[in-house]
């Protein structure tokens, strides 16, 4: 309170004066009729609509979305548990079927393991493990060490697989606080990037050693909440189809973390308290009887009895979203009989050492947000659509007449803003909103995306790709600025860039063996950060940027909706610059002309203090054919081929570079490359794929993926995929011109072409060639594993292809 603008409690009147500020920028808005802002964390007192609901059964409150209330005070929740009770009950399974079942998956696999245990030496866990072993099952057990689990716990962990014989592994991530961040970043939890990791390295274990399943200790609560809610809200019951859904959403999940299919596959995920139905009290009565070794934690918060990081989300969740992230699978242990309401509300209202919390998001690099210089994260925005106006250009309007720290984090559309006596009546308008945040997702461990539309031939090939080659697929462009570049403008005027381009914003999911792509909304925080190049030697600044770009691909996620990455390059006091990774999944080299345009003309309209206004662009996805014969043809989505070369991930060492004494195109120069290779191969046809990147696929402002490639010479026509050639040639021009628009601010760096025209993975057995126009000459750089590039050296092609240029012999000419 007063002036201390990290404290999370916002006096009444200033929290008034902020709301009133935004929603008055959202009715100015040509997008909006009426809008109504919700502060989490700073409702008013004194309005009677403001209250808190509470349902009579299961306690739980109004802040959670997605709820109504009858008029006897039962939730939603608690009413459908009611009228399916049996439907949904059938899921769960008597406790006597569990070791067969685990039994049986290891006897067909000839496992010496019956099941993989994720233990962390909490008490759920805990029990699960002593009582799989009373089962007679041969259990090993797996910790991932996230890095914040009480020392109790581990000792725990130590102290009770010793006591039992049980063989234990353990292990951790480099990257776990990096992971952190991004969960807090789009979940406002840190739980959701511990599992990915947990179930990641488990599942990698576990098929590595050939054990069939993992176990884990999800409560009823979080089964219930995690595995089965979207299903139920949309009438599913059946438990085989939710069971063949949960199985496709699994392989959906790992996608993005790395060649996991054939685990995903081998290995089961078993669910224990599928199996039983034992209260929290029954789990505690246990190990005090069962147990002298087990120690209950007490550095934890009240949520965990492991983790010290779990009070980081309790804590950010309420401030961000709203209400405590444990809400859901807590008052689903009580609808089920497993936690008695008072319980739950002590569970739930058990203050979080806030200290140790900021010290915690410090080391991780997340804002405290209790700063109310960030009130947006804080902020949720109702409005009503104006008619025939094009609603997800709202946020973006808006930005242009708010700070960024009022830009409110979530934008929900309602048909009406509810009011009694002239005041927005809380209560009704969260029953508007009654469809939960998850509930757009189809099913499985991470939720799968719904999807809107066909790809690409360019992007199905792409992502046909192991997750780390495709991670590989970015291009990195430095950039020098004039003068200062502060990162709050570049911030802004990215955030503009993210808002205008639906390509940059689109999100990619796998169903049946096939993607598909949708239009989403801006994922996690405007991708902009500062790289510190004072001091630095210039003459050294090319490795440093490369080690960078190696870095921000790295970060990128393009499936998810982050395919770029832009770093502000503070070289003070040398003029500041830019390096700018962008995934040839949502861009071709047109597209990254009209956006360093863009973002030349948002950088100096934001600048001069003016309203950012762009130039109209096409929507991609509105672009793409009804019925793309890619998303029809060969096994799109699946592993790659195993006839199909593969690309490795860096195309190593130096390349051959050649010059030729005069420019020509594309297509020219490939026939060249094409005849040489085929001749040093004793006549055997060497048909390489070709990019032009100077190739015009359209005339309008729209970014995407539209310049494909074709293969030269050209194949007989054929059904089904096209199949990869062995070479590849990628045709870039004059890069200055094919990117910078006259006027634009910016400039190439010197190591830019070298950069940029970096090949995107090489082929192992195979040549990849890159033709870019320097000082006026073609410039040919050849990349090859050995033998082949000793082959290439030795009879002398690069200079062969480079005389047959410059002498301007007709490729098909004699030899």
């Amino acid at each position: 309170m007063g002036s201390d603008t990290r404290d999370s409690v916002l006096d009444a009147d200033r929290a008034r004066t902020v709301r009133r500020q935004v929603e008055e920028a959202v009715r100015q808005q040509p997008h909006a009729t009426d809008c109504a802002v919700v502060l989490h964390g700073a409702e008013e007192p004194d309005d009677p609509a403001s209250a808190e609901r509470r349902c009579v059964s299961c306690g739980i409150g109004d802040a959670f979305p997605g709820l109504t209330f009858d008029a006897g005070g039962v939730c939603s929740l608690c009413a459908r548990l009611n009228a399916h009770r049996e439907e949904i009950q059938a899921y769960f399974r008597r406790p006597e079927e569990l070791a067969p079942r685990l039994r049986g998956a290891a006897r067909a696999r000839r496992s010496e393991v019956d099941c993989l245990l994720l233990f962390s030496g909490g008490k759920d866990s805990t029990y699960v493990l002593y009582r799989l072993v009373e089962l007679g099952l041969r259990v090993m057990t797996f910790t991932f060490d996230n890095g914040f689990i009480s020392r109790t716990a581990l000792r725990n962990v130590e102290d009770v697989t010793s006591e039992l014989g049980i063989e234990h592994v353990t292990a951790t991530r480099a990257d776990q606080r990096k992971v952190f961040l991004r969960s807090l970043q789009e979940h406002k939890s840190v739980c959701n990037g511990c599992f990915r990791s947990l179930l990641d390295l488990s599942t990698t274990l576990a098929h590595e050693r050939g054990i069939p399943s993992i176990v884990t200790g999800l409560s009823r609560g979080q089964i219930m909440d995690e595995r089965l809610s979207w299903f139920h809200e949309h009438g599913i019951y059946d438990v085989e189809e939710i069971e063949e859904k949960l199985r496709v959403g699994r392989r959906v999940y790992h996608q993005a973390s790395g060649d996991l299919g054939a685990a995903v596959d081998a290995v089961d995920v078993v669910d224990f308290f599928r199996y039983s139905e034992v209260t929290k009290e029954g789990i505690r009565a246990y190990l005090r009887q069962r147990s002298s070794l087990w120690a209950q934690p007490t550095d934890t918060g009240f949520c965990s009895s492991n983790c010290m990081i779990n009070d980081v989300g309790v804590y950010v969740h309420a401030a961000e979203r709203g209400y405590h992230n444990y809400e859901a699978p807590t008052r689903w242990e009580v609808r089920l009989g497993h936690l008695d309401m008072a319980e739950a509300d002590e569970e739930l209202r058990v203050p979080v050492d806030t200290a140790r919390v900021r010290r915690m998001l410090a080391r991780i690099g997340y804002p405290d947000p209790a700063d109310q210089r960030r009130l947006g994260a804080r902020m949720t925005a109702y409005y009503v659509p104006a008619p025939g106006a094009a609603a997800q250009g709202l946020p973006g309007a808006v930005a242009e007449v708010l700070p960024e720290s009022l830009l409110p984090a979530t934008w929900v559309p309602v048909p009406r803003i509810p009011r009694t006596a002239g005041r927005v009546d809380r209560r009704a308008l969260l029953a508007l909103h009654a469809v939960r945040p998850s509930a757009s997702r189809a099913p499985g461990a991470g939720g799968v995306p719904s999807v809107d539309g066909p790809l690409l031939a360019v992007q199905q090939r792409l992502l046909r790709q192991d997750a780390e080659d495709l991670k590989d697929c970015a291009r990195a462009l430095p950039l020098v600025a004039p003068g200062v570049l502060d990162a709050a403008t570049v911030r802004r005027a990215v955030l503009r860039l993210l808002q205008h381009h639906d390509a940059l914003r689109l999100r990619f999911a796998e169903s049946d063996g096939r993607w598909s792509q949708r239009k989403g909304g801006i994922a996690g925080s405007v991708p902009v950060g500062v790289l510190d190049l004072t001091g630095q030697d210039p003459a050294d600044e090319a490795r440093l940027l490369r080690k960078a770009a190696d870095r921000m691909r790295a970060g990128a996620d393009p499936v998810g909706g982050r395919p770029l990455r832009i770093a502000v390059l503070d070289r003070s006091p040398r003029p500041s610059g830019l390096l700018v990774v962008l995934h040839e999944l949502v861009a071709d080299t047109r597209s990254w002309r009209l956006l360093l345009e863009d973002l030349s003309d948002a950088v100096r309209q934001v600048q001069e203090g003016g309203v950012v206004a762009l130039a109209p662009a096409g929507s991609f996805l509105d672009r793409l054919p009804p019925h793309d014969p890619a998303a029809a043809s060969g096994r799109p989505g699946a592993a790659a081929d195993p006839g199909r070369p593969r690309n490795s991930r860096e195309p190593g060492g130096e390349p051959l570079r050649v010059h030729c004494g005069a420019t020509v195109p594309g297509r020219a120069a490939a026939t060249a490359i094409e005849r040489e290779l085929t001749r040093l191969f004793d006549g055997v046809g060497q048909p390489l794929e070709l990019l032009d990147h100077t190739a015009r696929s359209s005339t309008d402002r729209t970014v995407g993926p539209l310049t494909d490639s074709e293969t030269v010479p050209a194949p007989p026509p054929a059904a089904g995929d096209r199949p990869q050639a062995p070479h590849r040639y990628e045709h870039f021009g004059d890069l200055s011109a094919e990117l910078l628009a006259p006027g634009s601010l910016w400039a190439l760096a010197p190591e830019a072409e070298d950069t940029f025209t970096r090949p995107l993975g090489a082929r192992p057995d195979g040549a990849v060639v890159t033709g870019s126009v320097r000082g006026g000459r073609l410039v040919l750089d050849w990349w090859a594993a050995e033998p082949l590039r000793t082959r290439l050296l030795t009879a002398g092609v690069p200079e062969r292809v480079a005389a047959r240029l410059t002498a301007g012999r007709a490729p098909g000419a004699g030899t």
